[in-house]
């Protein structure tokens, strides 16, 4: 399909609901493909062309969402939703994930499909900026997939995401006067994910880099901000140490780490982590 067939079929709508109704089966529908893993995992070919039409399509509804469903009167919060949650496990799902690949299998598909993760990655950025004041109605529920975006291992794509950490930090603070709601869920969100596996010596560093960056420039989130971060890298730092320790043959080890991330959290009085 090219562009214009999009384009056609969106038009032959005959009301805003029904092109709500289409947007939101279809949103639900990839994402119900791509989690059910349609093909084997070694069938490389149409996992590859199946993704490629989930792209091109999901690109073709963004366009969709900015001119239709963006402004104050035709805004929708779930459709909008849907769209950020498809693209964030469109970029996350296993046959995506060139690092597993052997050196050749990956030079293969980055040459006839370039890295999808990106393209997708970029776009979710972009449709996240976009969405201007209505921003702070995505907050803390955005945190967890975002998170999940920046955790992939892909140093471009992590620097293009992890910025919207600090926007959200922005948003609510304008709105609040504090970023409570960001960082508990960036907290919350920061362990199950590092727990199963997720995160890496890289992540801290840069994490740390750029978001202190871009809070020592903003004239009110420099100190408060500043603390957030190290206290989020120090957690990292910890969390990162426990997981690796778990594997040690060294009780006496285990326990230093286990005591490191129990007291992170009662110091930060999260009952709840500290406990499980």
């Amino acid at each position: 399909m090219d562009n214009h067939h999009y384009a056609h079929y969106i038009d032959i709508f005959k009301t805003r609901h029904d092109i709500i109704d289409f947007l939101m089966e279809t949103f639900i529908m990839f994402k119900d493909l791509i989690g059910k893993a349609v093909y084997p995992k070694d069938w490389m070919v149409m996992n590859m062309v199946q993704n490629r039409v989930f792209l091109r399509a999901i690109t073709q509804f963004s366009v969709v969402l900015t001119k239709r469903f963006l402004d104050p009167a035709n805004f929708e919060l779930q459709l909008w939703n849907n769209y950020f949650h498809l693209g964030v496990a469109f970029l996350v799902q296993d046959p995506l994930q060139l690092e597993t690949f052997s050196v050749e299998k990956r030079q293969k598909i980055v040459d006839k499909y370039g890295d999808m993760r990106k393209t997708i990655g970029f776009q979710v950025r972009d449709m996240w900026y976009n969405l201007g004041p209505h921003k702070i109605k995505f907050i803390p529920g955005m945190v967890g997939p975002i998170l999940e975006m920046t955790l992939v291992p892909e140093p471009e794509l992590r620097r293009a995401t992890i910025p919207i950490f600090f926007d959200m930090m922005q948003c609510e603070y304008s709105v609040n006067y504090s970023f409570h709601m960001f960082e508990n869920e960036l907290i919350t969100k920061l362990d199950q994910e590092v727990e199963g596996g997720r995160g890496d010596e890289q992540y801290k560093v840069i994490l740390e880099r750029i978001l202190l960056e871009h809070c020592r420039q903003h004239r009110y989130l420099a100190t408060s901000g500043e603390a957030f971060v190290l206290l989020v890298s120090s957690l990292l730092e910890n969390l990162l140490d426990y997981r690796t320790i778990m594997h040690d043959e060294s009780k006496e080890n285990q326990m230093c780490c286990t005591v490191n991330v129990l007291t992170f959290y009662k110091e930060k009085k999260r009952e709840d982590i500290y406990i499980r």
